[in-house]
């Protein structure tokens, strides 16, 4: 049975890995050689998007990734066949605090270690917890950790969504192809004035 998977009373919205070390200027991002330019432009349409969120009661999870020796095992950091240039987020520095956006008392977060908040049981425990069947996704880098989650949301039987003017990547292409991706085999496309949109007309039908 479909339901109307932006319903706010059925829906969590969640914010990836929006951290200093992927998305400021001074970050490991840029560091490594990656421009933050499209991370900056999206952000304030997050934060539009987070406080509209949180007026209509949708709960929030906020997701972000450290690392250190105790997680970073040599087939992590050897993932793509060399050598990662310089490490990012490393527990209780300044690149792994969250840029610009950050939650709330009484809002969720939980840490991961991989591209998937699948692997974090804080994560899971909030799912668990809030017990909704729909999950909208946001943040960082929509061809990386954020789409890497969704297909595991899609996985794991939740309704998944892309809130696509939400995201960033550290390219245009990365972006579009992880949207295009998703549209076509893992979960609906949206947008956040779509999104906003909707929640409005639901409450002007509640009355």
């Amino acid at each position: 049975m479909s339901i109307d998977r932006f319903d706010p009373s059925l829906c969590v919205l969640v914010v990836i890995d929006v951290q200093n070390d992927f998305c400021h200027v001074e970050g490991v991002a840029v560091k490594n050689g990656k421009s933050v330019e499209q991370v900056n432009n999206m952000v304030p349409t997050l934060e539009n998007l987070i406080a509209r969120a949180r007026d209509v009661g949708v709960p929030l999870i906020f997701v972000r990734t450290t690392h250190g020796d105790d997680t970073s095992t040599d087939s992590w950091r050897y993932r793509t066949g060399k050598l990662e240039k310089s490490s990012n987020c490393h527990e209780g520095s300044w690149g792994a605090e969250f840029f610009k956006v950050s939650p709330i008392e009484g809002e969720y977060v939980a840490t991961k270690h991989r591209y998937s908040a699948f692997r974090s049981p804080e994560f899971k425990s909030a799912l668990k917890e809030l017990n909704r069947p729909s999950l909208l996704f946001t943040g960082v880098a929509t061809n990386i950790c954020v789409e890497t989650t969704l297909r595991d949301a899609m996985c794991a039987d939740y309704y998944a969504s892309l809130v696509e003017d939400c995201c960033a990547a550290y390219t245009i292409s990365g972006h579009n192809s992880a949207v295009e991706n998703v549209r076509n085999f893992f979960g609906v496309v949206t947008n956040s004035e779509a999104l906003s949109s909707h929640w409005k007309e639901l409450a002007i039908k509640a009355g």
